[in-house]
C-alpha cells in the first residue's frame, strides 16, 4: 500500500488507490498549494498529474488522461457526464449528477445524504462526502447503488 500525504482527504486516497489499482483512469482531487508535492509523490508511484489555477490536480496513470480531466473540467459549459465518465464513477452515478448539474451536486448530496444506508451499503454513505470523509468522491445515485459500493470495496486495504 502506498503511503499518502498526510494532507489528501480520505475521499482523495480512496480515489488514488483506485487509480494505483486500474480501477479508475483518473481522479481529481482538491490540492491547494500542495500541487507541487503531489506531483512528486505520484512521479514516485507511476503517476501523472496536470494541475489547474484553482487548486485542483487530476493524477492518472496516462499524461493525457490528467490534462484532459483538467481542461474538461476548466471548460465551461455542462459536463458534469463527460467528467464523471472521465473519472470512472459509476455511469448510474453520472448521470443522477448530471440530471442536476454541476450547480446543485451540494443539493444532491444533501438529499442523498439524509437516506439510510444499510448493511454493507454504509460503505456508500456519502454524509461526509463535502468534507472529504466519504469512501467515495462521487455522490451515489441511490443507497444501494451496487457500482459504488463495488468501488468502495475495491479501494479498501485487505
Amino acid at each position: 500500500m502506498a503511503h499518502f500525504p498526510c494532507w489528501l482527504p480520505l475521499s482523495a486516497v480512496t480515489d488514488v488507490t483506485l487509480v494505483l489499482r486500474g480501477h479508475k483512469p483518473a481522479a481529481r482531487v482538491s490540492v491547494g498549494r500542495w500541487g507541487g508535492e503531489l506531483r512528486r509523490w505520484a512521479r514516485r508511484h507511476g503517476l501523472f498529474t496536470s494541475l489547474d489555477a484553482d487548486g485542483f490536480a487530476a493524477i492518472s496513470r496516462n499524461p493525457a488522461t490528467a490534462r484532459r480531466v483538467i481542461d474538461l473540467d476548466r471548460r465551461p459549459g455542462r459536463h458534469t457526464l463527460a467528467l464523471g465518465t472521465m473519472l470512472g464513477y459509476p455511469p448510474c452515478c453520472s448521470r443522477a449528477a448530471a440530471r442536476v448539474g454541476d450547480e446543485s451536486i451540494d443539493q444532491l448530496h444533501a438529499a442523498m445524504a439524509t437516506r439510510r444506508y444499510h448493511g454493507r451499503f454504509r460503505a456508500i454513505n456519502p454524509s461526509g462526502y463535502a468534507d472529504g470523509i466519504s469512501r467515495l468522491s462521487q455522490v451515489p445515485c441511490s443507497h444501494s447503488c451496487l457500482p459504488s459500493l463495488r468501488l468502495a470495496v475495491l479501494s479498501q486495504v485487505c
